[in-house]
């Protein structure tokens, strides 16, 4: 999935691999350093065999529920099912981690109560483009579950249609459509396309796109035809293969591709070696997919613009010369996906355009004069949805500070690139806005939640450090910075590493987390604000 991590372009005058001299261990600078350090070790640590970070996906209510009915639909390896129903009570007499995760965890174990009508309640006031599919695709799932009977569709067929969408929804949508048909008893409106669609599931190996969820899904649906009974035991048997620690399933195999270009591009800001980055800057360019782009996992062939962007980023960043045709690939699949109104949606041309990605994809292309167009149309397309709309939005990231600290980095990208470009004063203005809008909301400890008022978290506040400490001229935003990394050095663990609720969200808005990304914003904000002290030192 898509994420939520960047570096782009370092500060004026600062190095993106050395952000400027080491300071005297006495000064506060040194524990700034010495943060760094430590954080850029467990980075290094974390690198496999193959070069790639690894970056596990935790379990989740969702899929660890939808496993639990899968076993029991299919009657296989009740010790699992002990393991997963063990997961799911356990969860549950914690706290579950939002309403909707909790329902589908108590209807798996047959001890949900509220009505098809909760649902409404259940989503609370999630306002995005995918909502209306949300809720269907929600309502369907606790229906599966035993929670509530099917939702009844005045037109079933074309409610489930995904045509153009990212490959693990078209799966999905499909394997909703099966569900819902059968529980409808209408089994007709299923047609061999849709068994087509779903059969790859059937297929021993690692689930497809690295999606447990809609492997599950697919799974739940192919038990419904006979001749796939045999292969859904088969990869129900497996599912134990893909259960943590805990005992619960993720909703994905992982984020490594994601974690080391953004984790590259922080170990470089932290002035690791060139040398020490060629292993995994190789590796993903061995991951790069035929379409040019790069996916969030490794095996997962549906590329996306946000890890394209990063993955351009950091091969650039690392070895331009050596990795020129992965670099130029990368930017023909940007430039391929531009839509008309200047942004960039997350996987297919022709999806809507959403601010977070699109800024992604400037801070790929702006360094090249090349794609002065594109980016001019991109950027412009940022400032007029931030005028219309605030630039608050809570996509692939719950986090408001992270498509701002993203605009603010495409804001950069744009004034380094262009500086006598007639968009100038607007999206200086723009920059100005989102900058403040951090300082203002900044809580009382010196760090950012998810959103004003939340209690404060380190990938927040790490989110929105970039952007204020790329601003030291305004001493508003360099006391903001001031306060934003004491707040992080203080939580800073024994091990080097930090610890941070839930950031992504997928399927929106329902959180999942991926521990390694904390350590790889965290360290990425702690670049920005060294960069920034450098900088004024000069």
């Amino acid at each position: 999935m898509p994420l939520s991590a960047s570096c782009a372009l370092p500060l004026p005058g600062a190095s993106l691999a050395a952000p400027g001299p080491p300071p005297r261990p006495t000064t506060p600078r040194g524990s700034l350093d010495r943060a760094r350090a430590r954080l850029a070790t467990r980075l290094l640590a974390a690198a496999g065999p193959d070069g790639l970070l690894r970056a596990p996906c935790d379990s989740r209510l969702l899929e660890t529920a939808l496993a639990l009915r899968l076993l029991t639909v299919t009657g296989v390896d009740p010790d699992a099912q002990e393991r997963l129903a063990r997961r799911l009570k356990t969860a549950l007499d914690e706290g579950a981690s939002d309403p909707l995760q909790e329902a589908a965890a108590r209807a798996a174990l047959g001890e949900y109560v509220d009505g098809p009508a909760a649902l409404t309640r259940l989503l609370g006031g999630f306002d995005h483009f995918t909502a209306g599919r949300k809720r269907l695709m929600f309502q369907t799932v606790l229906a599966e579950l035993g929670a509530h009977p099917f939702p009844g569709l005045p037109s079933p067929g074309a409610a489930f249609e995904a045509r153009g969408q990212q490959r693990w929804l078209v799966t999905e949508m499909a394997a909703l459509k099966v569900l819902h048909a059968y529980g409808t008893g209408a089994p007709h409106l299923v047609g061999e396309d849709d068994w087509r669609v779903l059969a790859p599931s059937s297929l021993p190996g690692p689930p497809p796109y690295g999606n447990h969820l809609a492997r599950i899904l697919a799974l739940l649906a192919l038990r419904l035809r006979p001749r796939y009974a045999t292969a859904v035991r088969a990869r129900a048997r497996e599912l134990r293969d893909g259960l943590r620690e805990d005992g619960g399933l993720p909703f994905i195999t992982g984020m490594d591709v994601f974690a080391t270009a953004t984790g590259g591009l922080a170990l470089a800001g932290a002035g690791v070696p060139a040398h020490t980055l060629r292993a995994p800057a190789a590796a993903l360019a061995e991951h790069r997919n035929p379409d040019g782009g790069w996916g969030f996992d490794r095996g997962v062939a549906q590329s996306d613009v946000d890890d394209t962007s990063y993955c351009v980023e950091f091969l650039r960043a690392v070895a331009p010369e050596r990795f020129g045709d992965e670099v130029a690939a990368g930017e023909r699949y940007l430039l391929a996906r531009q839509g008309g109104d200047g942004g960039f949606p997350t996987f297919e041309r022709g999806t809507a355009s959403e601010v977070a990605i699109t800024a992604a994809a400037v801070n790929a292309l702006a360094p090249s004069p090349a794609h002065r167009p594109a980016v001019e149309a991109a950027v412009r397309f940022v400032a007029a949805r931030q005028e219309a709309a605030g630039p608050f939005e809570r996509s692939w990231s719950l986090n408001e500070s992270n498509a701002l600290f993203r605009t603010v980095l495409a804001y950069d990208s744009f004034l380094a690139a262009a500086p006598g470009h007639p968009a100038v004063p607007e999206v200086a203005r723009a920059r100005e806005r989102a900058v403040a809008r951090l300082v203002d909301t900044q809580n009382t400890d010196g760090g950012w939640g998810h959103v004003p008022s939340d209690p404060s978290d380190p990938i927040s506040t790490a989110y929105a450090l970039i952007a204020v400490a790329r601003t030291p001229a305004s001493p508003p935003a360099r006391g903001a910075t001031e306060r934003a990394v004491r707040h992080l050095l203080e939580r800073q663990r024994p091990d080097g590493g930090f610890v941070s609720r839930p950031d992504q969200a997928g399927p929106r808005p329902l959180a999942y987390h991926v521990p390694l990304l904390t350590d790889v914003c965290v360290l990425l904000g702690l670049n920005h604000a060294r960069a920034s002290a450098a900088s004024a030192d000069r």
